[in-house]
């Protein structure tokens, strides 16, 4: 890796390392799949081992590296059949959270997730895919945390958060599909979650995956 860091000063370190690795990830300077090693970053942020392994540890929390069993840290990759699995998960995991968000959801929770819609969709008028996909996460979690089972966000967030990333770091070189047509197919569920129809909100989830998954196929996984 030949990428070469300006020096950073003490001040919010840990941020400003993991925003500046983040952006040469999405930028392509650092390829997915690509080995971190912790060592040389810290000699080219002038900094030590313990801050980058901070700045590492938000970046890993967030889905753009990966830590293999042998401790080694890698620039997020999938494979061409992690697509199919990765749907699978979603399909049975995350369509009964979203149900269980519409049947046991609060009312200022509702109002949380017409705030993360609006957020959503200004993102997509605004034709800005990086910021889309932010507030995309942003709501999926969001309705992980409503449905108030603490071992399905955590499972979602182990297999999602990587997805998105992902996403974000093949869309950053390629054509975007229509932001605004997808911010549509959010509210198709959302609607219902905020009505407290949990069956209706699972349907219109699984049908929402299934134009997701035709997406991840034709943009992402390609």
């Amino acid at each position: 890796m030949n990428t070469v860091f300006g020096r950073l000063n003490n001040s919010s370190l840990k941020r400003r390392m993991a925003d500046e690795i983040r952006e040469n990830i999405l930028n392509g300077t650092l390829r997915e799949g690509e080995r971190l090693v912790e060592r040389k970053l810290a000699e080219q942020f002038s900094t030590s081992l313990t801050a980058v392994r901070e700045a590492l540890i938000e970046l890993e929390a967030q889905g753009f590296i990966t830590k293999k069993p042998n401790f080694a840290t890698f620039v997020t990759k999938f494979p061409p059949d992690a697509v199919d699995k990765i749907f699978a998960f979603r399909r049975v995991i995350e369509v009964h959270t979203v149900a269980e968000a519409a049947r046991v959801g609060t009312s200022e929770q509702m109002e949380s997730l017409s705030q993360a819609y609006e957020e959503l969709l200004a993102a997509a008028e605004a034709q800005d895919t990086r910021l889309y996909l932010q507030k995309d996460l942003a709501l999926h979690e969001l309705i992980w945390q409503i449905s108030n089972n603490e071992y399905f966000e955590i499972a979602l967030k182990r297999v999602v958060r990587p997805f998105f990333a992902f996403t974000a770091i093949r869309m950053s070189h390629g054509d975007s599909y229509d932001l605004v047509e997808d911010a549509s197919n959010h509210l198709a569920f959302v609607d219902p979650i905020r009505s407290r129809d949990a069956e209706a909100a699972g349907k219109a989830y699984l049908s929402a995956l299934d134009e997701w998954y035709a997406q991840a196929c034709a943009y992402v996984f390609t």
